[in-house]
């Protein structure tokens, strides 16, 4: 019985073999870019610099003798109104934190004596807080206003205190002083690490918007293109009795590693496509100004409220001045001009921010209370508490809005939820969260490594081929 002798090759097979490595030869530098970023982003995130602390925590303070906000401005000399007011407690003695048009003022509570230097004050020593370093210098301290590649967009806290520490490190720490948190750490490893990240992965060396889209569509839809090719580019091939095994060892390793790794490399390209086109489609908020109240008219008398009180925060509902205000023990809402209590006013707030940022007539489906981030409201959106506002549409919007900052958190649609998921779960992996992220980080890492040198392979064979024309 004679052997079995290989297929002739097909026309199909002879196209792919034409046009896989050419196509390859456009795109595979963009490919191999987004690989070995890929490969170093698990250990980008594990060299960061980590704050000693994440949170800081306000005492509470007796209310007796605490002004209200027209008796200490009157004592102050202060006209202008105010935009927000905060009243806080630190080192031990109640202040009043006010923003003009122009300038933050910090008044002391009792006394209504204006505090000098006390938001730079502050801002160090929230700064020193956080990095746990009560000893270096500070080098130098800057009021930012915008985002740069330092402090980046992905830290959503705007504006916030750069302080930079004489440091070997060159640590600097950005704090918001109107809400005590933490923007981010940086010190000169993660700058370096993160330029190196955005500009090989997000190319934001390329500073047209649209010619970037049009370039990353170009060569993720190429890199999809090329993997669908090459699984079926290896089928065909191995039909007709020529599998991986056969060619050099440089193309033979090509076709083993290409194999493995091809479906991989389409939920990759395909999951960065998606979520590079859905950013271009997000809602558009409506700018909301900042109101404006009259200090003289700001009566509310804090003792007659509650003899402890943690924090308060002026906020406007509709056209009304309220302090939201903690107290030992729970949340109230209550008149700024009057003091009078307003009942469910987180609610009223939340549905008022969001009417802003959002209009729309959809009725109101439910108002929510999110303490933690989920899967809808992930760890990028920064804030919590928010409240979300769910609305009785086609889309199924919700709206989170922080009524304490008076923030837009964020906007979430049926398509930002089905483009999550797919950025989630075929691009970050979350779907084995089970084994642990070190586990899954390493196996991400490995599919990212190995589709790289698939690339780097097939430009290698591409190049030789060239040559020898």
């Amino acid at each position: 019985m004679s052997k079995k002798t290989p297929r002739r090759p097909s026309s199909l097979i002879g196209f792919l073999l034409r046009w896989h490595p050419r196509l390859g030869g456009v795109v595979g530098l963009a490919i191999i870019a987004w690989g070995l970023s890929g490969l170093a982003h698990p250990v980008i995130s594990r060299i960061q610099p980590s704050a000693a602390a994440y949170v800081y925590k306000l005492e509470p303070f007796s209310s007796v003798g605490v002004l209200t906000v027209s008796d200490a401005a009157a004592r102050a000399g202060l006209t202008e109104s105010l935009s927000a007011v905060r009243l806080l407690a630190w080192q031990g003695r109640p202040y009043y934190r006010l923003q003009t048009a122009a300038e933050v003022i910090w008044l002391d509570a009792r006394s209504g004596a204006v505090v000098e230097y006390a938001e730079r004050d502050y801002a160090e020593f929230l700064a020193r807080h956080y990095v746990g370093d009560q000893d270096s210098a500070v080098k130098s301290m800057s009021l930012q206003t915008e985002f740069d590649e330092d402090y980046v967009f992905v830290n959503r806290l705007l504006p916030v205190w750069r302080v930079e520490f004489e440091r070997d490190d060159g640590m600097r720490v950005y704090v918001d002083t109107a809400s005590d948190r933490l923007g981010t750490i940086v010190n000169n490893t993660k700058a370096a690490t993160s330029v190196f990240f955005r500009n090989v992965h997000s190319w934001i060396f390329i500073k047209n918007d649209s010619l970037r889209l049009s370039l990353m569509t170009i060569c993720l839809v190429g890199g999809g293109i090329i993997a669908l090719a090459g699984i079926l580019q290896y089928f065909l091939q191995w039909r007709a009795g020529r599998g991986w095994r056969q060619g050099r060892p440089t193309l033979k390793f090509h076709r083993l590693l290409g194999v493995s790794v091809a479906l991989t490399a389409v939920t990759f390209t395909g999951s960065g496509l998606y979520h590079l086109w859905q950013k271009q489609f997000v809602l558009q908020p409506e700018m909301v100004a900042a109101k404006y109240f009259d200090a003289a008219q700001i009566n509310v008398g804090w003792s007659t409220l509650n003899p402890e009180i943690v924090q308060a925060d002026m906020v406007a509902i509709g056209d009304e001045a309220y302090f939201r205000t903690w107290y030992d023990g729970g949340l109230q809402y209550s008149n700024a001009l009057n003091g009078k209590i307003l009942a469910d006013g987180e609610r009223l707030h939340a549905l008022a921010l969001a009417a802003q940022y959002l209009p729309t007539n959809a009725p109101v489906k439910a108002v929510r209370a999110v303490d933690s981030f989920n899967d809808e409201y992930g760890f990028v959106n920064k804030r919590l508490p928010v409240v979300a506002v769910d609305y009785e549409r086609s889309d199924h919007l919700s709206v989170y809005v922080e009524p304490r900052s008076g923030a837009l958190a964020t906007v979430v649609r049926d398509a930002d939820r089905y483009e999550g998921f797919s950025f989630a779960f075929l691009h970050k992996w979350n779907f084995i969260d089970g084994l642990g992220h070190t586990v899954r980080d390493i196996i991400a890492a490995c599919f990212a490594a190995g589709i790289a040198g698939t690339f780097i392979l097939g430009m290698t064979l591409f190049l030789r081929r060239a040559r020898r024309r």
